[in-house]
């Protein structure tokens, strides 16, 4: 993995896996594109990291304060009220079935032959219900009004994320707006749930790092390391931020015009390469 492979890398990384364009598609069809070696290892693990700093960053001030009230409830045994109170217990309930399908189906969907031709048809379908949630929910809640039904359901719809072409934020993020949020808080409540699931995806993958040797994997340089998680937290810090700023006036139909083009193109060149 060269420098500039592990830059461009961090940028696609970065906004792939905050945006609902699937991060998994393009790390699987960018190397079928280029001939560029595949994303995984030691090399998924800064990724991971970096997305994990660029929640952890941008969230900064609300992580303080979730955590600093749900402590209080436990030290001081009270009943959580606040919506900081009982946050992590929803992040909890959301965490359940994407921790279930992680662990149980994702072995079962690794073992199937996923052709590049078979991820485009999950990318452009895995618009579609973030276009219909879009526009046919009632968008007449907000942040204070999560309770654990509505995160066991975003939980449901985050399964999604263990399909090669799927996602965390195409999943949950239907997944709120299904459940009439509007898009602003279906979106922060979709980053605060990802954000332990991205952490321990992270912590499994970081376990391929070798620490006691001149390289963390032997196809894979501690700059190039260092380079993909320093990009990926840059590229995630702007991709969360303009998309909290941006998503309650624009919506979501450039992203699924966006999978939709990715597909077609990507399902050209592999009719083009089929032919060759």
């Amino acid at each position: 993995m060269t420098t500039f492979q592990s830059i461009i890398y961090g940028i696609v990384h970065g906004f792939s896996q905050f945006l609902p364009v699937s991060a998994s598609a393009h790390e699987q069809l960018i190397p079928y594109l280029f001939g560029w070696p595949e994303v995984s290892g030691a090399f998924k693990a800064a990724l991971l990291i970096g997305s994990c700093l660029s929640l952890l960053v941008y969230f900064r001030h609300d992580w303080a304060s979730i955590i600093s009230t749900f402590l209080q409830v436990i030290l001081f045994r009270k009943r959580p009220m606040t919506l900081d109170e009982r946050l992590p217990i929803f992040i909890f309930f959301t965490s359940i079935p994407v921790g279930v399908a992680w662990f149980y189906l994702k072995p079962l969907v690794s073992t199937l032959d996923w052709s590049p031709l078979l991820i485009c048809g999950v990318l452009a379908a895995g618009g579609l219900p973030l276009y219909f949630t879009d526009n046919h929910s009632r968008k007449n809640k907000g942040m204070f009004d999560w309770n654990w039904l509505d995160a066991l359901v975003v939980g449901i719809f985050g399964i999604f994320l263990v399909i090669p072409g799927g996602g965390i934020t195409e999943g949950m993020i239907p997944g709120g707006l299904s459940r009439n949020y509007t898009r602003e808080s279906a979106v922060k409540y979709c980053f605060f749930a990802m954000f332990p699931i991205l952490l321990v995806n992270a912590y499994l993958h970081f376990r391929l790092v070798t620490l006691h040797v001149g390289a963390p994997a032997p196809d894979l340089s501690w700059m190039s390391f260092s380079v993909a998680a320093v990009v990926t937290f840059l590229t995630g810090l702007l991709t969360i931020g303009g998309l909290m700023k941006n998503v309650q006036r624009k919506g979501f139909s450039q992203y699924v015009v966006y999978r939709f083009v990715l597909a077609a193109a990507t399902a050209g060149v592999f009719w083009f390469r089929s032919r060759g």
